[in-house]
């Protein structure tokens, strides 16, 4: 399976709000589900072969979003 990021990977979640404004919140990559059979793609709403990551903000809060809201931390 091809992940586009990896454990450690410093990442943009990109969120929108009820108005439909775009919001980014930095965070880092600590856990990685990947979408492989059909149980998994039932309960977390996925096809088979997505993937799901788990990422960490600043403030200690975590999510589980897709692949998809993440975009690479731009390097300063």
């Amino acid at each position: 399976m091809n992940m586009k990021f990896d454990y450690g990977d410093e990442v943009v979640f990109r969120t929108k709000d009820d108005a439909g404004s775009e919001a980014d919140k930095s965070c880092s990559v600590v856990g990685i589900t990947p979408i492989e059979r059909e149980e998994q793609a039932e309960y977390f709403k996925r096809p088979v072969g997505s993937v799901l990551y788990t990422v960490e903000f600043g403030d200690g809060s975590d999510a589980l979003v897709s692949e998809s809201d993440l975009l690479p931390a731009k390097s300063e």
